[in-house]
């Protein structure tokens, strides 16, 4: 226990036991998915699993801490993957090199004891939102934009979930468009979110009662109160619209695809880079490809 010997000193031995035996799930290993997965292991969380289909870019180096210019061109999954288990190998890490959708949602998100949102679209955030509430698991949601961001636990059946205020109509935005974002945001979010998980961990929170509002900019925190919508079509009328793709998916969401004939633009031990007219097509060792929209 030395490790973790100043934390026991503020949360105590029965929490860091049950910080042991926890098992997580993050969605998404970019500037927030890492930043939570390096909060997470130092911790001591028992279990972490990493799920992300994109790889490490040189404009991701600004406001993502555990990646180098080293990394660049490897998936992202894998390089968060050895970086935390460098910071604390008593942590089980499962890399997965995929993209969360209705088809493998419950299978990746079934067997963790909670489920982090670090992901970059409305869509991708209420399959996962779904797949929560039908499994009956709690979520931690982050969100960040410039210099803002927005945080909320979800405790199904228990608070609002995401698709009580959030909806998609097949054309989102931010899906689309180049978001800017600054290193700090990103940061105060990822630890709000793991803070969110500690205090429900620790049964400290009121069950998801509140969004926590970050303005940087003004250097303010605001929590806004929301009620659960009693004809939300997730967490009371349980349709699950996400998981049945009743939906149409936005072009720019990466998808997966066939790997294209012809010769990659980039290919290294882990992948082979295609450019296409319609966007870039990555494939990795596993044997999947996705398809994304230049940007």
């Amino acid at each position: 226990m030395e490790r973790y010997s100043r934390q026991l000193l503020v949360i105590g031995i029965e929490a860091q036991e049950k910080l042991k035996k926890t098992r997580v799930a993050i969605v998404g290993c970019g500037a927030l998915g890492t930043g939570i997965a390096e909060l997470l292991a130092r911790l001591g969380v028992g279990f972490i699993r990493l799920i992300d289909a994109d790889y490490v870019e040189l404009s991701n180096l600004s406001r993502t801490h555990l990646f180098e210019e080293s990394d660049i061109y490897k998936p992202k999954a894998m390089v968060c993957y050895e970086k935390v288990k460098k910071i604390n190998p008593e942590v089980t890490i499962e890399p997965i090199i995929d993209v969360i959708n209705p088809e493998n949602a419950l299978k990746y998100l079934s067997d963790v004891d909670y489920v982090f949102d670090a992901t970059d679209n409305v869509l991708t955030r209420l399959i996962i939102n779904d797949a929560c509430v039908m499994l009956n698991k709690p979520l931690i949601y982050g969100g960040v934009s410039g210099l803002y961001g927005s945080v909320k636990l979800v405790v199904p059946y228990k608070s609002a979930c995401l698709s009580c205020f959030l909806n998609y109509n097949g054309d989102d935005t931010n899906a689309c468009e180049v978001i800017g974002v600054v290193d700090t945001i990103t940061s105060v979010v990822a630890s709000l979110e793991v803070q969110e998980f500690l205090n429900h961990l620790m049964n400290q929170d009121k069950n998801g009662e509140e969004l926590i509002y970050v303005d940087l900019k003004e250097l303010s925190f605001e929590k806004i109160k929301i009620e659960r919508n009693p004809y939300c079509e997730a967490c009371s009328r349980k349709e699950f619209v996400y998981l049945k793709k009743n939906y149409t998916v936005n072009a720019c969401i990466p998808t997966e695809v066939s790997e294209p004939k012809g010769s990659p633009v980039i290919s290294n031990e882990w992948l082979r880079i295609y450019k296409t007219t319609g966007g870039v097509i990555v494939c990795y060792n596993n044997g999947k490809c996705f398809k994304r929209v230049v940007r």
